[in-house]
């Protein structure tokens, strides 16, 4: 293969190359998943009663 000399341009790339080059990166990562919300804390308030 030949050698380009592009001096540090760079090099535009289709829309088809960036397609394939997304689809290769993307194979191995698994789906995102949405993670489940925390139980919201139920704090138990001090009632006057109980206070005296």
């Amino acid at each position: 293969m030949a050698q380009i000399n592009n001096n540090g341009t760079a090099r535009s790339v289709t829309t088809k190359d960036f397609n394939e080059r997304v689809k290769r990166a993307l194979v191995d990562k698994r789906d995102p998943q949405p993670r489940a919300k925390p139980a919201p804390r139920r704090f138990q308030t001090a009632t006057r009663a109980s206070a005296n």
